[in-house]
Order: structure tokens, then sequence, then C-alpha cells
């Protein structure tokens, strides 16, 4: 009877995760070896010479965690030019961050807006910044 209980709270816990996810990184996606940022120019152009590649597993699952866990906005999107992209494997994501707040946006649908949880922006823009990657 026990573990019954245990075996339910377990499925009731992963079903809660599962729904707190939006979607734009996969299983896969999140677990890639490697992520790489570009410095941006405009939608679709990046600026020559401004790649970071990560590949530290802690600092990967930083990224799809604050990626994942951001809460779509309502309505389309219109929005500056984007920051930074992140290649997660052959998936590509828009990134905007400052110091206490952060957005992202799936490169094939750029009409929909995620905003990321503060604590999730502040530790990828201090990533960026102690890596040099912030102009």
């Amino acid at each position: 009877m026990r573990k019954l209980i245990v075996i339910g709270m377990f499925l009731v816990t992963s079903l809660i995760l599962a729904a707190c996810q939006n979607g734009l990184l996969n299983a896969e996606q999140q677990s890639v070896d490697k992520i790489v940022l570009h410095k941006m120019k405009s939608f679709g152009q990046v600026i020559g010479n401004s790649q970071l590649e990560v590949t530290d597993k802690q600092t990967i699952e930083v990224f799809a965690e604050a990626i994942s866990r951001a809460d779509k906005v309502s309505g389309i999107a219109d929005v500056v030019d984007p920051s930074f992209r992140v290649e997660f494997g052959e998936k590509e994501i828009y990134l905007w961050v400052s110091a206490d707040h952060g957005s992202v946006m799936d490169e094939a649908d750029t009409h929909t807006l995620y905003t990321m949880e503060k604590k999730d922006a502040e530790q990828l823009y201090n990533f960026l910044f102690s890596n040099d990657f912030l102009d």
C-alpha cells in the first residue's frame, strides 16, 4: 500500500513538472553535448566572429531550463532584433537578456515570444558577462 502511495505521488509530481515546460526544447535538444551562441546583428544575421561554444553540461542545463521554463506571452510578438541566437543541435532559439529580464523566441516561430523568470535571466546574464560575451 505504501509503495502505491509513493508511486502515485511520483506520477503526480512528474505530470506537474511536465506541464510547466513550454515545449520550445524537446528532451533530445536539452541533452546536447554542446550549445553555440552567436551575437546577432538582426533577425537571421549573426555578427561575424561572434561565436561562443559551450560544452559544460551544467551550463547547458542552465540554458535549457531557463528556456523551457519561459512563459508564453499572449498576442503576436513585435520585438527589437535579438541579442543572441542559441543553437541546441538543429534547434535555434533567439535570446534577449539583461541583468533582470530575459525573453526567448523559437527561430521557426517568430510570432510567439516567451519571457523568462527573473532568476533565469540573471543566471544567463551573469554567464554571458563572465565570458565577455556582452556588448
